[in-house]
């Protein structure tokens, strides 16, 4: 009886890990961006990725912090092309898409009610990276019901 119990918290504990080590890997594939295969995209991809986490602050373009179209400058200044420091500026630049999205188009945004007032990087599955005031650069579903209402297009940058 007790080597049945024994055996029995075992089979628990390895179903535990088993279940564990499937919800982390689920998590992190989850927030991995997809890669294009155009070196000068998956660039700017790589470059935003690896800033997450990196908190908000108003006017901000450094690591130490940004703001939307600070991170956005800044993804972009990794291969070369700079953009207009604004939002409602970088709304004029590039090639407007029509159909579909791909990555590294940029997405904008009204929150402010008035005009384009927040900018994305497009990461595939329906998902972008953005620098929220709220959680600083983070990975948010275009779906979501706060960002869904308020979207106004996409422009391409890099063909």
């Amino acid at each position: 009886m007790r080597t049945k119990l024994h055996h029995g918290k075992g089979l628990k504990l390895a179903l535990i890990v088993l279940l564990g080590a499937m919800v982390l890997e689920a998590c992190s594939s989850s927030g991995s961006i997809t890669r294009s295969g155009n070196d000068r995209v998956d660039r700017v991809l790589t470059t935003a990725e690896d800033l997450q986490g990196t908190p908000y602050c108003s006017a901000g373009a450094t690591p130490d912090c940004f703001d939307c179209s600070g991170f956005v400058v800044h993804c972009y200044a990794a291969i070369g092309i700079d953009l207009p420091r604004t939002s409602a500026e970088q709304y004029r630049t590039g090639t407007r898409v029509q159909d579909g999205l791909e990555l590294g188009d940029l997405v904008f945004f009204n929150t402010n009610g008035r005009s384009v007032s927040h900018v994305g990087i497009y990461i595939g599955d329906g998902r972008f990276i953005h620098s929220a005031t709220s959680s600083g650069v983070m990975i948010s579903a275009l779906s979501d019901r706060y960002w869904q209402p308020r979207y106004l297009g996409a422009r391409r940058i890099v063909k």
